[in-house]
């Protein structure tokens, strides 16, 4: 630490200033370019205030470090001066945008004050603030605030509890779910959409992306129907001789069902099948068109940027839906009715990690892999996605993965990674089978084969256009849901579970894909 060390506005002064500088921010935590932005602004300051108070002027040097955490003070004694400022009339100086850029930092800060006769500059490094992380995040705080409010609730009048419940949680409620539901529609439509654009052309699209479509798809209902069999252990809700037992007409008003009488009507009435056809439909014509028009990809690229943003805007109120939810469940019946999650959380725990060692016990077989060695190469991928709960962002290190340790053409990495994470939710759509188990478990409704049916169609759609946002599933249970005239009012629990299951299933999901793009590979001739 170096305590007001006098200097006088020479080149050689100015020289040591900004090497002490850079070395003490060089040996901290800040970039590179703070690093560069910070000495190339101190010096600039030091020249203005050499051309203001004169060469034989003097200045103090003050270089803190606290904790490690460095911080530089300058101090020149005369009238107020601020050498960070700059009028654009002064052909002489940097303009005030260059200034501006060299006073933009990602951990640090430059600021002037003048006080007692001295003119003072520092710069320093910012203090971060780690959030506090609580497993769950909002949506952990939004059902324990849930929970608190109905203890409270169950101490007032019986009267003043009916208004809480009737006349404002259920109708907010239905709002908010309406907003919800809304705006997935159109975003199910563009992830769809984009998800086949990020195929180059509609020969990549016949020669490849149908057979890994397919091949998605395929693995999906496996495991979807996996997830039926553990979900009618722990919900027994299958009717097996219901009124429903699959006649004839019924299966063909299903399938006629998919095709919209027009191409507005779908998303008037929320009708995600036709929907989803509509995607499916327009997404070929685009690659169609793409030597006609060019630009179509780039439009639909841009127009899911723009839904994606306004699924993150609305998904700020799924935290209050999610609240709302789970009030309504407790304040309407019990206390044990949270503790009843449990059944759910075990029966997501047994499919997915039960599908995903089959499937890696298929591929180790069947390629001879040494399954210790995979784990192993893998473990970073895998923690990423565990310590995150996202697939996104082990995306990355997964690429390096297949390439160099599974030994993927990199071309076909490329091509595929991308499209799995676009299209290829094995988890989410077991996950959404659960939800429709658990929901006609409590309450006490028969699921018939033919709503099974639907409901597996529906949970294959809709995996592939789940929003990317917290709590983004919420939507597309509520989707499902009124398909099925299931009562909304089990999501909020559904929600509360997912906190406990959505690290081991984004892992499972990553183990999933890399089962799969081994397999695929190999099938095609892709693998090394």
């Amino acid at each position: 630490m170096l305590a007001g060390k006098r200097m006088q506005f020479s080149n050689e002064d100015l020289e040591k200033t900004i090497e002490e500088v850079r070395a003490v921010f060089e040996s901290s935590a800040v970039s590179q370019d703070d690093c560069i932005k910070i000495c190339l602004l101190l010096e600039e300051a030091l020249l203005r205030c050499r051309q203001h108070f004169g060469r034989a002027h003097t200045y103090s040097l003050k270089i803190q470090k606290w904790f490690g955490v460095p911080k530089v003070i300058i101090r020149i004694k005369g009238e107020p001066f601020d050498p960070l400022y700059t009028d654009d009339d002064d052909e002489e100086i940097l303009s005030s945008e260059i200034l501006k850029g060299l006073m933009s930092y990602e951990h640090a800060e430059t600021v002037y004050t003048y006080r007692n006769g001295c003119n003072e500059i520092s710069t320093y490094v910012r203090k971060e603030r780690k959030p506090i992380k609580i497993p769950g995040g909002a949506i952990t705080i939004a059902a324990l605030l849930a929970v608190l409010c109905a203890a409270i609730h169950a101490a007032l009048p019986a009267a003043w509890q009916a208004a809480v419940l009737e006349d404002a949680a259920e109708p907010l409620l239905k709002t908010l779910m309406g907003l919800i539901v809304a705006v997935t529609g159109p975003f199910v439509f563009i992830s769809i959409v984009d998800g086949i654009c990020l195929m180059e052309d509609v020969a990549t699209f016949s020669n490849v992306g149908i057979r890994v479509i397919r091949r998605f798809f395929a693995v999906m209902l496996l495991m979807s129907l996996f997830a039926a069999a553990v979900c009618q252990l722990f919900f027994p809700v299958l009717a097996w001789q219901g009124e429903s037992n699959l006649a004839p007409a019924e299966l063909i008003r299903l399938f006629l069902g998919i095709l919209p009488r027009n191409l507005l009507a779908p998303f008037v009435e929320g009708n995600i099948l036709q929907i989803v056809c509509i995607a499916i439909l327009t997404g070929i014509s685009i690659l169609t068109l793409t030597n006609v028009i060019p630009h179509l990809k780039t439009i639909i690229s841009e127009l899911n940027k723009l839904i994606f943003k306004m699924m993150d805007i609305v998904s700020k109120v799924i935290y209050v839906a999610i609240f709302l939810n789970v009030f309504k469940v407790i304040a309407g019946s019990s206390m044990e009715t949270i503790f009843a999650v449990w059944r759910i959380i075990a029966a997501n725990y047994v499919f997915c990690i039960g599908f995903g060692l089959l499937m890696f016990l298929h591929v180790a077989y069947k390629y001879k892999l040494d399954m210790a060695d995979f784990m192993r190469k893998g473990a970073r991928v895998f923690l990423i996605s565990f310590s995150t709960a996202s697939n996104t962002a082990a995306m990355s290190a997964n690429v390096v993965f297949a390439k160099k340790d599974l030994q993927i053409e990199g071309k076909f990495c490329d091509f595929w990674l991308p499209l799995s994470h676009a299209m290829f939710s094995p988890s989410a759509a077991a996950a959404l089978v659960a939800g429709v188990f658990y929901t006609a478990y409590n309450a006490q409704l028969e699921l018939s084969l033919f709503s099974l049916i639907i409901t597996i169609i529906l949970a294959l759609q809709l995996s592939i256009a789940t929003p990317p946002v917290p709590g983004g599933i919420m939507a597309i249970y509520a989707i499902i849901f009124n398909q099925l005239a299931l009562p909304l009012d089990y999501i909020g629990m559904l929600m509360v579970s997912a906190v406990f299951v959505v690290n081991i299933s984004s892992v499972m999901s990553m183990l999933i894909r890399d089962c799969e793009l081994v397999d695929i590979a190999g099938e095609i001739g892709k693998r090394g």
